[in-house]
């Protein structure tokens, strides 16, 4: 227990380093753009991150392997690694060149001109497809070190390379995509020099069902990483196609800061399911890594919505300046309820890790709910922000009822 609580302070300190520099960037872009191109980045930015869902799956899935390997044969993990790398590579070119014949489609639905901005969203995309499978197999292995690292320094290179392109040269919504591209192909070496080892390294052949057993798998996890980055990130594309061009931007800055109280806890999920995951292998079955991890992420997560349900206005202003003191209302409920996804993320990623998956149609009903109120109800971007924090509380209570209710059967049947 002591080491498993080590690895979240190393993990909370690296990751949220990077998330300090994301937040950075996106002050440094707000305060540099005007609120409408601020609402384009960050519409353009989410739809990148709803079109990488396949692939969030990768780390949950690489992690889990690479923990079942590394115990039977080290070597096989290389296997692992080198397939991974290869089938997500010829991914990244068929999702890049979907996405160049679909340009003009995604113009007119996000009312964008130009079609490098969209161009430079499928570049970093297709980059970003590959780099998961790097960073399942570092957590996997347990090197967390790296694990934050190679997700940080993404972070950081597109902070940096924002104040170039962004604050001096002035290349406005393209600069800031650029900058993305550039840090996702960071991130490919920081994360190849925690693996050099394992690149090196002689390979054996995987066993005979390994691979069918992996996509097996890789279904239900699919689905539930996707219904949480749909969750967490349509209501930005929604409001930007529903409502005004400014009441976008807005919205868009108080989605921005207040999916801190997501991000900034969400950190503890890397550490909690390789080490439920080794467990379950194990046949252990020990709940305190999950109740630890569900209060940590309730104090982060909950802490921060209660400092913006105080000060919603001076945040605002302090960060981003008084262009967009408005969206202090809208703060105020996107931060309540991405805290509360943070906290369904933690009974999400614990029943992952020990094969349960039942949740998802509780996940999938919610989204469900989300998605079709917001077609219904989306008068303001006030409407839209209110839904999703319906649909989130409704998601978490059932959640933790059906997560305590396997908790009793499964003491009672042991």
């Amino acid at each position: 227990m002591r080491q498993f609580i080590n690895n979240n302070l190393l993990i909370l300190f690296l990751l949220n380093s990077g998330n300090a520099f994301n937040y950075l960037f996106q002050l440094m872009v707000g305060r540099v753009l005007n609120p409408v191109e601020f609402g384009t980045f960050n519409s353009i930015n989410s739809l990148g991150v709803i079109l990488s869902a396949p692939v969030a799956v990768l780390p949950l899935v690489f992690s889990r392997y690479t923990v079942q390997l590394e115990q039977e044969n080290p070597q096989a993990v290389v296997s692992l690694l080198a397939k991974g790398f290869k089938v997500m590579l010829g991914v990244a070119l068929v999702f890049l060149v979907a996405g160049v014949s679909s340009v003009s489609w995604l113009k007119n639905y996000l009312h964008i001109e130009q079609d490098l901005s969209i161009l430079l969203m499928l570049f970093q995309l297709a980059i970003s497809l590959v780099v998961p499978v790097f960073l399942g197999v570092l957590q996997g292995l347990h090197r967390f070190g790296y694990f934050g690292m190679g997700t940080g320094s993404s972070a950081m290179t597109r902070f940096l390379s924002g104040l170039l392109l962004v604050a001096w040269l002035g290349w406005g919504v393209n600069g800031a995509l650029l900058a993305g591209v550039l840090g996702a192909a960071f991130s490919i070496t920081v994360c190849a020099i925690g693996l050099k080892d394992y690149l090196k390294a002689p390979s054996v052949p995987l066993k005979t069902g390994t691979l069918t057993s992996i996509a097996r798998y890789s279904f239900p996890v699919f689905l539930a990483t996707s219904l949480v980055i749909v969750l967490g990130n349509i209501d930005i594309v929604l409001v930007r196609h529903f409502c005004k061009p400014e009441e976008a931007g807005l919205y868009a800055t108080a989605a921005v800061l207040g999916r801190i109280a997501f991000f900034l806890p969400n950190a503890l999920i890397h550490v909690l399911f390789p080490e439920v995951a080794k467990a379950h292998e194990s046949g252990a079955n020990d709940h305190r890594p999950f109740i630890l991890s569900l209060i940590l992420t309730t104090l982060l997560g909950g802490g921060f919505a209660f400092i913006c349900m105080l000060w919603p206005g001076q945040l605002i202003r302090l960060l981003f300046g008084g262009n967009y003191s408005e969206a202090a209302p809208l703060l105020t409920i996107i931060t309540e309820a991405m805290a509360l996804l943070a906290i369904a993320n933690v009974v999400f990623t614990y029943s992952l890790a020990k094969n349960e998956f039942q949740f998802i149609y509780i996940l999938g009903a919610g989204v469900f709910f989300m998605l079709t109120r917001i077609y219904w109800v989306h008068h303001s971007a006030e409407s839209v922000a209110q839904t999703v924090l319906i649909s989130t509380l409704g998601i978490l209570l059932v959640s933790l009822a059906w997560r305590i209710w396997k908790f009793r059967s499964s003491d009672s049947s042991g």
